[in-house]
């Protein structure tokens, strides 16, 4: 490759490093910093084959293969242990199953697809494109979300607000779970933070779904902060509506609008949920940051590909937009083949 389309692959790789942290500085709920993040990736690694030797064009399809296959691996990955330790009351074994079977195909599809193309003839052909679609768009679609996710919980809060928002979770038979537990530990320690800063934040749990037998969620989740977290019972609101993470934002807002709080608040919830609670404050027009509390190895892989599968519902038509240039790409690379 000549030393100039070297050069701009060069300069292409910084100015999508330099955007890519430019966005995340600015407000890292966003998708397009993993986007940004893949495209970087993308050009760095096409730089390097470059630099081995190989032709633009190719370096390009190759390095998006390899991405791409990458991302279809790590999600096929998950796919599997997730439907491995998923608990039986949460998934029927029917469900378990063809999940699972999706993701071990996943996992064949680097093999796979050089497989079809091998056998010759319009049907083997017309298979890998099919395969090598799928594959390659999920693949690509799930490193965007990780390049998004992944480094928001590390972000580190900047706000000093006069409320938290608690976002609530099912309880078990009524009680506290370990998964609710961390939320509400991660509230009492951004509130002893706040206090340090000498802010005395209002504390909202915020979750119904109670009935005549459950406590709703915001009230369990009251109770805790108070009699084992050690919070003031006059610095805590319960907010007893919400059944989605909207509805969890927009209430738990008006509460502390009503209790003469003002601005942006902070937001508690799972690390799993963190970038997708951030996302949907964004939307709704509220400044809030969001942080994380622990979430446990069992409950990650299930959790990751939920908060992957409802974010893909929140931006489809971008997902479908990107097909076209997904569908070209994989049929360049089974010709390359």
């Amino acid at each position: 490759m000549s030393a100039a389309g070297i050069g701009a692959l060069g300069l292409l790789t910084m100015l999508c490093t330099a955007a890519h942290q430019l966005i995340v500085r600015r407000d890292p709920r966003r998708m397009r910093s993993g986007t940004l993040l893949l495209l970087a990736a993308l050009l760095l690694l096409a730089l390097v084959l470059a630099l081995l030797g190989r032709p633009a064009p190719t370096a390009l399809l190759l390095a998006l293969w390899g991405l791409s296959m990458t991302g279809a691996l790590v999600l096929g990955a998950t796919v599997v242990i997730g439907s491995l330790v998923i608990s039986p009351r949460d998934a029927r074994p029917r469900g378990r199953v063809l999940s699972g079977l999706g993701g071990l195909a996943l996992l064949a599809s680097p093999v796979l697809v050089p497989a079809l193309a091998g056998v010759g003839g319009p049907v083997g052909l017309v298979l890998a494109g099919i395969v090598g679609v799928l594959a390659m768009h999920l693949g690509i679609a799930f490193l965007i979300f990780l390049g998004a996710a992944l480094p928001y919980l590390r972000h580190r809060p900047r706000l000093g607000g006069g409320g938290i928002i608690v976002l609530g979770s099912t309880l078990h038979a009524g009680r506290i779970p370990p998964l609710l537990r961390g939320r509400l530990e991660r509230a009492a320690a951004e509130r002893e933070r706040l206090l340090a800063l000498g802010v005395d934040p209002l504390l909202v749990p915020s979750g119904g779904k109670g009935d005549e037998d459950t406590p709703h969620e915001a009230e369990a989740m009251a109770a805790h902060l108070i009699d084992v977290l050690g919070v003031p019972a006059d610095r805590v609101r319960t907010e007893i509506a919400a059944r989605t993470t909207e509805e969890n934002l927009v209430l738990s807002h008006r509460l502390l609008d009503e209790a003469g709080q003002a601005g942006t608040y902070l937001v508690v919830t799972s690390g799993y949920h963190a970038f997708r609670a951030a996302l949907i404050a964004r939307e709704l027009g509220f400044g809030d940051e969001v942080v994380g509390g622990p979430t446990g190895l069992r409950h990650l892989p299930t959790a990751m590909l939920r908060e992957f599968v409802l974010l893909l519902g929140r931006r489809l038509p971008w997902v479908l937009a990107a097909l076209p240039v997904t569908v070209a790409a994989a049929v360049l690379l089974v010709r390359m083949l």
